[in-house]
């Protein structure tokens, strides 16, 4: 099964796939893939799932490329926010653990990456503290831009 197949699978997500990074909508310019060709589509997760979850603390964004996903949340990159991404990945795993089991299944070929909106705090320069921190929790960043075929 793939990313496309997935998420049209399941039911909270199925209406809201996009062709390649639509659903990324302005922020896709924060993405940067060799082959658009290997695009399997896209979806907003934090505007798919507001009116159904609106207090949670919904996950942004993801995106099947060459047989992977990418869960992508574009968030400011300061070190004051490290608890709220994690607090958002850890909704995400429950969320898709309880209702996208699809998705779920795809879960050994998914990456998490935190995209800052603009400056990147100093203190998370590489291999300190914050950085490892993130590790942990399976969370690459923050970074400027995800650039997808590195991460494969």
């Amino acid at each position: 099964m793939n990313f496309a197949e997935a998420v049209q699978g399941t039911p909270e997500l199925a209406e809201c796939l996009r062709a390649g990074l639509q659903a990324l909508g302005s922020n896709r310019r924060k993405i940067s893939v060799d082959s658009t060709r290997n695009l399997t589509g896209s979806v907003d997760i934090d505007a798919c799932l507001t009116r159904r979850y609106p207090n949670a603390p919904r996950w942004d964004y993801a995106f099947g490329y060459k047989d992977r996903v990418y869960y992508v949340e574009v968030h400011q990159g300061r070190t004051g926010e490290m608890a709220n991404v994690i607090g958002k990945l850890d909704w995400l795993r429950q969320w898709r653990a309880r209702s996208a089991t699809n998705l779920e299944g795809l879960k050994h070929r998914s990456t998490y990456h935190w995209i800052s909106t603009g400056r990147i705090d100093s203190a998370f320069a590489k291999n300190n503290r914050y950085r490892r921190i993130l590790r942990q929790k399976s969370i690459f960043g923050p970074d400027p831009i995800l650039n997808a075929d590195v991460v494969l």
